[in-house]
């Protein structure tokens, strides 16, 4: 039996290495915000994820397919006036 290394998600990672990753900056502010946790609670009790918490996740993302499409991409993307908040 042979094994053979795939290297799929490391080569993603080479190409990208010198391309802010805009995606992953909107990955870390749905987590910040408990997406995940509300979306498994939804699934375990049936009861819905606050609309609040669905605009937000829609909204950030939103605004990383918007920069991504910028060229060049701000160098300070991570910065908060780029980004939606809970009530704006």
């Amino acid at each position: 039996m042979k094994f053979k290394v795939i290297d799929g998600g490391k080569a993603n990672e080479a190409m990208s290495a010198d391309k802010p990753n805009v995606r992953v900056e909107a990955e870390r502010r749905i987590k910040a915000i408990g997406y995940e946790q509300w979306r498994v609670r939804s699934l375990a009790t049936g009861s819905p994820i606050p609309s609040s918490i669905q605009y937000l996740k829609i909204q950030i993302e939103f605004v990383a397919e918007k920069l991504e499409l910028l060229n060049p991409i701000p160098g300070d993307f991570t910065d908060d006036k780029y980004w939606p908040t809970i009530g704006a």
